[in-house]
Parts: structure tokens; sequence; C-alpha cells
């Protein structure tokens, strides 16, 4: 038999041919410039996912305009030590802020570990700090937000909102601190917003769920400037109980209308004057806007409705009020308690009804109670756009009052303004000679007051409602849409521990666990040497004969 051992099938064939060396070169150069139009691509278009859960670090569409509206560079110094739990979602969300806006640049600085850069932004922006016992340095401020020398400071209770103390529940509110200061400083002026006072209007003093301070505060937050026109109150028609509920205030300064950004008319109660009515008609035909929200205002007795004398007023806008009641008889929009006086509207497509239809696709749509319909005018000066419109089953009752003797199932008769009808509807008039405004004067007319009270910001189920008003306040003010940002889910940023849970705890991790792991392990090495053969035994391979030697025949 030769010594030499047959060439196995499949053996490489020594030396490499020139074809083989080039495909393999023009592989590599591939692979290269592939990796790197790859890198190219993903820089052009970074993306992040959020798989965190309510989608803490995913931004809201008011974010998004916000950054992108940013045309000068942002500072944002974060002023958190290392081992503070906000410190990573800060920083986490901070680079959701940077992928919208390279605008935004981003300092953090550590108070202990950084001293002296913690100490020149203390100095540049009289930033207020003191040690603790244990030597770490605390401030006033966590974040600071600066455009230039114009900062916006925000603390950690801006940051985070307890919810239940006694369950250390927390919900976190970074997005709406961190948008908030950003448009703080990038606002060079506070629009004015006036709100009409003297003729039975609820006042923005007012609290509690019928009252404008909700609405107020909400116009503070997003930096409008908001007053009451008329100077003082109680001569205005407001009863004992809201009277209650407004804060003590000291009578407003008379502000001219000729400063204001938005004349709001908040659903008053009694007759305007003639001249007041002449007054608010010049204010909007001189380029002026107005959001003017009314609805059926019954007598002393009963018996009819009030003329409010303000026809001429809502003539500018094409549109008139009609004396009506509406009645929603549609099951899928009426409420079920009542009679159809409380129904969801239909939106129809406006620039005021964008962010109203978002809402409305996570059911959140508005809620309208106590309302009369609208209609355009004859011979207005504009078409009137529709903004919330109702079914083909709802109608506007005109004998209200006699209805109402005898209330039961309403129905439509002879003389009732059938539906669909129109709740809510906008007018652009023409800009005015030699004004140099991008639009021309705005108006808002709403048949129903309610949606500018109080509880449409302070129950959830109404959020609907104040979208439509914060959109309309904002396009008649041609400023950007009002931070609206979804709150985020709560989580339990603690926990309380008993004495006897300690002691649970202890015996759980100290003897519990370690032994369950030695038994377990105890239990495997058992079984594991019952299968194992021991030597000797037949076939083992500790038997002689037991493995063939390799290459025996």
């Amino acid at each position: 038999m030769s010594g030499e051992r047959p060439a196995q099938a499949g053996a490489p064939r020594p030396g490499t041919s020139l074809g083989e060396k080039l495909s393999t070169s023009v592989g590599i150069i591939a692979a290269m410039v592939l990796a790197v139009l790859v890198n190219l691509l993903v820089a052009r278009h970074y993306r992040r996912w959020d798989w965190t859960q309510g989608g803490l670090y995913t931004l809201s569409d008011a974010t998004v305009s916000t950054l992108r509206s940013i045309e000068e560079p942002i500072r944002v110094y974060v002023l958190l030590s290392e081992g503070d739990p906000l410190t990573l979602s800060v920083r986490h969300l901070l680079d959701a802020y940077r992928a919208e806006s390279p605008r935004i640049e981003v300092q953090v600085t550590d108070p202990d570990r950084r001293p002296a850069e913690f100490l020149a932004v203390q100095q540049r922006y009289g930033v207020v700090a003191g040690k603790t016992d244990d030597g770490r340095i605390v401030t006033d401020a966590a974040i600071i937000v600066a455009r230039g020398d114009r900062p916006h400071f925000l603390t950690a209770s801006d940051l985070v909102e307890v919810e239940d103390e006694d369950d250390l529940r927390s919900r976190p509110r970074l997005e709406q601190a961190l948008t908030g200061a950003l448009r703080s400083v990038l606002r060079s002026e506070r629009p004015l917003i006036c709100f009409a006072a003297g003729h039975g209007e609820k006042s923005i003093q007012a609290g509690g769920a019928g009252g404008l301070a909700a609405l107020k505060d909400r116009l503070n937050k997003n930096n409008y400037e908001v007053v009451e026109l008329g100077g003082g109150r109680g001569a205005d028609g407001h009863d004992e109980e809201e009277e209650a509920f407004a804060a003590p205030a000291e009578p407003a300064p008379e502000v001219d209308l000729d400063r204001c950004r938005v004349l709001v008319l908040a659903g008053p109660s009694r007759p305007v004057p003639a001249s007041e009515v002449a007054r608010y008609r010049a204010f909007i035909e001189k380029g002026g806007s107005a959001l003017i929200a009314l609805g059926p205002v019954p007598d002393e007795r009963d018996q009819r409705y009030v003329d409010l004398g303000l026809s001429g007023l809502l003539a500018v806008a094409g549109v008139e009020l009609r004396s009506d009641f509406v009645f929603e008889l549609d099951p899928k929009l009426r409420s079920t308690q009542g009679f159809g006086e409380t129904f969801a509207p239909i939106v129809r497509p406006h620039p005021i009804t964008e962010g109203l239809i978002k809402a409305a696709d996570l059911g959140l749509g508005p809620v309208l109670t106590v309302a009369s319909s609208l209609a355009p005018t004859a011979s207005g000066p504009v078409v009137p756009a529709p903004l919330l419109v109702t079914s083909d089953q709802a109608f506007g009752m005109v004998d209200f009052f006699g209805w109402a003797r005898d209330p039961s199932e309403p129905k439509p008769r002879d003389g009732d303004h059938p539906g669909p009808l129109t709740i809510a509807c906008a007018s652009e008039l023409p800009k005015p000679a030699g004004s140099s405004a991008a639009h021309g004067p705005r108006v808002v007319v709403v048949g129903s007051p309610g949606v500018l009270y109080g509880a449409n910001w302070q129950s959830p189920e109404l959020r609907g409602t104040a979208v439509l008003v914060e959109s309309a306040l904002s396009w008649l003010a041609a400023s950007p849409p009002m931070l609206d940002i979804p709150d985020k889910p709560a989580f339990t940023a603690g926990l309380r521990i008993s004495e006897d849970s300690l002691a649970g705890i202890f015996r759980y991790v100290i003897v519990y666990m370690p032994l369950a792991a030695a038994l377990l392990g105890l239990a495997v090495y058992l079984a594991r040497r019952g299968s194992e053969r021991r030597p000797g035994d037949k076939g083992g391979p500790g038997a002689p004969g037991g493995a063939e030697r390799e290459g025996s025949p």
C-alpha cells in the first residue's frame, strides 16, 4: 500500500487566480462604499424609537412645531447631579429635542463634580445654591433655558408632579416644562387678550367649573397677557355663588381696546349698549380679532330669550345667532343623560380644528351643553366657515319655553330649525386699507358660552372643548398653537417599607433564596451523577475493547 494519502474531495487547490483576487477586492470595496452610504443616510434621517411605557420620550406635535421654529441658538443648562433620578430622563428627552432642532445646545453641569462650571453658570444667571449636611450642592434651579441673556428657570417641582404623597405616585412633566420654557424665551412680546365685562359676563377672576379663571391661567402660562375691560366687578350681575369662587382682586385699570390683540365676549347675559357694540365693531374693522361665545339667555319670567343687541357685531363676521335651543337626537352624538341638550358636535376641517381632529381620534372631541344655532347673514361681507355642526337628526327648538312647561322627549315641529345646524364658525375679513398685517380681521363665533368655562380645563373628558378654545385663540392672535402635551402615565417613585416587610425581605434574600439555590444545585448534581456510567461497566468507556482504535478493520 503506497505511503501517499489520496487527495480528499473538495480540498482547496494551491494558489489563487487573478480573477478571484479581483472579485474579492471588488467585494471589499463595495462593502466599504455601502457602509459609507448607510452612515450618510442615517446621519441625514436621524430616527429614535421610544419603547418606554406611555411614550415618555415621544415628542408631541406642539413640541415639534416649537423646535422647528427656532432660528437662533438656545442653550439648556442641566444643573442636576449624576445621582439625581431625573438626570437620565432629562438627557434622553433633550436628545430627542436636539434630533428635531440642531440649534438646541445642552450643557450638563454636575454641581458636585464640576464646581468651576457650575460657578460660572451661577454667576451669569444668579442661581441660588447651598450645601446639604453631606456636602452635596443643591440649587433653586434644576434646568435653565436661555436665549442669550434671557433665561427661564425650571425647578424640580416643575419637572415632576406628585399625585399622591402617601403612595409616592408621580407624573413626569418634563416635556411640558421644557417646551413651555422654550416658548417663554422665544417670544419677545406677550399678546394682550381682553375680556369684555359689565354685561353679565363671567369674570376672569372667578374660579370653579363655571368661571373663567382656569382659561386665564392657561393663557398666562402660554405667555399671553389677560385683562378685563370695563374695570371693576359687582355691577355686572354676578350672583353670590360666583362671587364666592372669585379671588379677591383690585380694580383693574382701564385698558385701551386698540392695544388688544383679541377681544373676548364670554357669554353676556344682559343687553350690550349700542355704544359698546359700536366700539367693538370698530375694533374689528380696524384689524382686531374677536372670540364671541353666546347662547340662549332666558328673560326674568322665562318667557322669551333676551335680545343681547349684538346682531350688528355678529354681522361683521357674516353671522347671526338664532333664537332657538339645540337638541341633538342622534344617539351616537347625544349624551345618555338629559334630552339631547348635551352633545358632541361634528368637527369640520379648518386651521382651528387641526388639533381638534387629532384629539377627536383619541376620543377627546368637544362636548357642548345648552347651545343656539348660527346662520350666515344674507348680505355678509364674507361667508363664515363652519367649525362645529350637528347631525341631520338635530333641530333648533324655537318655542323652548312652551316645551319647558311640560318637558318630554323633544320632537321637531313646524317652525323649528332642522339639522344639520352650525354651532361654531370662523370668518376672516379682508385686510383694512393701509394695513401691514399678514391677515385681515378674524372672528370666531360659538353658539354656547360654556366652551369658556373652567370645567373644560379641569375634567379630562372635556379636554376636546378646551382644545377648541385654545386653537381658536391661537388662530385669532396669529400665534403658535398653545402648548397641548398629553400627560404621561403616573408611576410609583418609591416604596414604603414597614419593619415587618423589611424582616420578610431579609428572610427571602439571606435565607430562602440561597437555600433554594443550594437545593437546586444538589438536585442537579445527583441527577447527573446517576445518569453517568461508572468505569468498568459493559460497553462503558473504561471497559476493555469498549472503544475501537481508529483505523482498525
